[in-house]
């Protein structure tokens, strides 16, 4: 039946309701007729067709003017209502003034009575038709729960009741005044209440409907995922649903991202523009997760040239690209120069600041992973020490007003080859801001970044992805973490509060356990965490886990990771950066180090290199591990001995790639 009634044709449809709503007028007339009168047959003696006729003319009138004969009816909507409502108070006039016109005897009350009357048979009517089409997708459709009632959420909600894949059963607000309201039918709760509604509900779907995840929702969501298994989704943004880019039912998984961030801080304008609007920008390592982001968040200032320096051909040419593009739907005039090259090539820099006339320098090129530079030690020299000496060097003679140094967590008591590196780096640039006052120095110290290239979370969804396991290196190992796009805000920001030599210190919130980073992002994949041995797990893992295993912390890396070498600390014009003054090195102890470290690098001296590192007063303390295992082979034809570098730097040997072992 319900399939024949979808099938009639459009105009049949509008027909059946004209018939429909002229019997609604003609039945609503007479019992108006019998409420304003004493007896049921004073309302047939008093019986005026002209008045009843041209009134029902006018209401056919008015809804096809206000497109109620347009909607479709089982998609009934509260625009058709209004439609409705202006209607029938327009006919209930009419029938007033009509009736008095020809003199005849309805009264005002009797109009009133028409009016609301003809709304609830004809409104009434409507939405009977729409409960009569919808009853079966409430039972077909899955439940669901959507997070968020405002314009995203009631729009998420009208366009799920219109189809049959969903059925929305609870929507979730976090202002009190909403709880226990109803929203085209659906009843909002208090997002307390979450888990008790999926049972309630036996909802298997939380939709996000919010342009941004409140702190409140990710402290809902991440609590929820450590009890149940529901899947959670987020609409597209509200700017893509917009440009009509997506639907908004073209839901996205929710990442791990979006559960870890927390309550954004908005720039400050002024910050953000004081070294970076209308003026010469180069960022070095702006391929990179900080370099690239960076580069974006200054573009939106319009600065007058941004320089692009990187020395992956591939990165430099995808950012470029996206750069070149974002500018090009701005309408700005930002001139975008793409250098290709390393930061230790001092007459390139140097030649490109002064052809460019650079007036800021972001410095984010670096080697940042940890295992890696253990067992690379002279590469990460060369690159972290002295490829920002060459750059700061380069600033300071090109006279460049600004440079701020992108450090990082791992300089504080460096346990590892890339936090002592990037510590003397700190050095470095507070050697340069004492010995001159036309460059203004300044260095941002902060944490692991969520969704960086080198980040545990891409590891661990590659891991979850093949099925397990996932290798966490010890149970309590917690580390700092910040969105991508805060840090960088907070980089630019803090430069523009320098005033030479500060380190700045960015406020990374409360420090992460791994583990319990591990077990959400496997619950947010919709499977459970097992690990062997914990109390109430089962023996063995179902074809729902993903097993969990301790692979042991690898060389150089804490359990737990700091931001301050003192606690002397001062607060700055941001509330989530504040200002370190710390202890420095005399220039001349510093130089006769670097001139060493050259040296060594020189002459590929390795162990030597890791000797300066902790002679400096940089509180660098190397992890217990083997760093002395040694392959000694003498090469073919040769009385000399090769000594090939494993796991590190050994004796007088050179970090070599498999390839290149064998005759020099």
């Amino acid at each position: 039946m319900k399939q024949y009634l979808v099938n009639i044709p459009r105009r049949r449809k509008v027909v059946l309701q004209i018939v429909f709503d002229l019997i609604m007028i003609v039945i609503a007339y007479f019992v108006a007729a019998a409420l304003a009168r004493d007896t049921l047959l004073d309302m047939f003696r008093i019986f005026e067709p002209i008045p009843l006729v041209v009134t029902a003319l006018v209401t056919i009138a008015a809804f096809g003017g206000t497109g109620v004969y347009s909607a479709l009816l089982r998609f009934t909507s509260a625009h058709t209502l209004a439609g409705m409502i202006v209607g029938n108070a327009f006919a209930a006039a009419v029938l007033w003034a009509s009736s008095f016109l020809v003199g005849g005897q309805i009264t005002v009350v009797q109009a009133i009575n028409f009016f609301f009357v003809t709304v609830g048979f004809t409104v009434g009517g409507r939405f009977l038709v729409r409960s009569y089409f919808r009853a079966d997708i409430k039972l077909r459709g899955e439940p669901v729960i959507i997070y968020g009632s405002h314009d995203l959420g009631r729009q998420l909600l009208t366009s799920l009741q219109q189809g049959s894949e969903f059925n929305p059963v609870a929507l979730l607000d976090e202002k009190e005044e909403l709880t226990g309201a109803t929203i085209s039918g659906v009843r909002v709760y208090s997002p307390h209440h979450l888990e008790r509604v999926i049972e309630a509900k036996n909802a298997k779907i939380v939709f996000i409907a919010m342009s941004e995840v409140s702190r409140q929702a990710q402290k809902d969501l991440a609590d929820l995922l450590q009890t149940t298994s529901v899947e959670i989704q987020r609409i597209p943004a509200v700017t893509d649903v917009v440009s009509g880019r997506a639907k908004i039912t073209d839901f996205k998984e929710v990442r791990i991202e979006d559960l870890l961030g927390r309550e954004p801080v908005p720039p400050e304008p002024a910050l953000m523009r004081a070294t970076t609007a209308g003026k010469s920008v180069l960022v070095s390592g702006a391929g990179g997760s900080i370099g690239s982001e960076i580069c974006r968040q200054i573009l939106k200032v319009d600065p007058r040239v941004l320089v692009l320096v990187e020395q992956s051909e591939y990165s430099l040419y995808a950012l470029e690209k996206e750069l070149t593009e974002a500018r090009d739907r701005m309408m700005s005039t930002t001139e975008i120069v793409a250098i290709l090259g390393s930061i230790s090539n001092e007459h390139l820099m140097e030649s490109v600041m002064t052809d460019w006339a650079v007036d800021t320098v972001f410095h984010a090129a670096a080697y940042k992973h940890v295992p890696m530079l253990e067992s690379n030690v002279l590469t990460a020299i060369e690159n972290n020490v002295f490829g920002t000496e060459t750059l700061v060097r380069a600033a300071v003679n090109t006279g460049v007003s600004t440079f701020s140094m992108v450090s990082t967590d791992k300089a504080v008591r460096p346990t590892n080859v890339m936090g002592a590196t990037k510590r003397l780096a700190e050095l470095i640039c507070q050697s340069y801001a004492e010995r001159q006052d036309d460059t203004t120095i300044s260095m941002v110290r902060f944490g692991n970044v969520l969704g960086s290239s080198g980040s545990v979370i891409p590891v661990f969804r590659d891991q979850i992805a093949e099925g397990g396991p996932v290798r966490v290196t010890h149970p309590d190992i917690t580390r700092y973490f910040m969105t991508i796009p805060e840090a960088s805000q907070l980089v630019v920001q803090s430069n523009a509060m320098a005033a030479g030599g500060e380190v700045f210190v960015l406020d990374m919130g409360k420090p992460v356990r791994i583990l319990n980073l591990a077990q959400l992002m496997i619950r947010l994949s919709g499977y459970q965490p097992w690990i062997a041995g914990e109390e109430g797990s089962p023996e063995h893992p179902t074809a729902d886990d993903i097993e969990i295993v301790f692979s042991g912390l690898r060389p150089g890396e804490k359990l737990y990771e700091e931001l301050l070498i003192e606690e002397n600390v001062a607060p700055s014009d941001h509330p989530r950066i504040k200002m370190a003054h710390e202890r420095k090195l005399r220039r001349e102890e510093l130089e006769a180090s670097l001139a060493s470290l050259r040296s060594c690098i020189a002459n590929r001296l390795g162990n030597e290199a890791l000797a300066i590192l902790k002679s400096l007063p940089l509180d660098y303390a190397p992890a217990d591990w083997p760093r002395e295992a040694v392959a000694r082979n003498r090469l073919r034809g040769s009385k000399r001995p090769f000594v090939a570098e494993t796991n590190g730097v050994a004796g007088r040997g050179v970090a070599v790639l498999p390839s290149s072992v064998g005759n020099p």
